[in-house]
């Protein structure tokens, strides 16, 4: 029961995770946030720069190891590249057989 559950939640084969855009805080962000999460979960987000900060805030009190001098960094980022204007994401379409 357990190795079905893990298996459920590993990408289907062939899928194609998403990369970060280049940008000033984007390598201290894949090495922050890479150990928990893929790129596809910041990828799909569209939050405000308020929004951001509480989540990088809570990330860090769950023990996400952002530094002080690096918080501000990675909240600059996120917001830009993952705003309420965020286009990098659209949902596929996947048809399971």
């Amino acid at each position: 029961m357990i190795g079905a559950l893990l298996l459920a939640a590993l990408p289907l084969v062939g899928t194609k995770l998403a990369t970060l855009p280049e940008g000033k805080g984007k390598t201290t962000v894949e090495s922050r946030c890479y150990t928990c999460h893929s790129a596809d979960i910041l990828v799909q987000q569209h939050l405000t720069q308020k929004q951001w900060t509480a989540t990088v805030e809570k990330m860090m009190r769950w023990g996400a190891a952002v530094t002080d001098d690096e918080k501000p960094v990675v909240i600059d980022y996120l917001s830009k590249q993952f705003g309420l204007d965020n286009k990098k994401f659209s949902p596929v379409k996947v048809r399971l057989k």
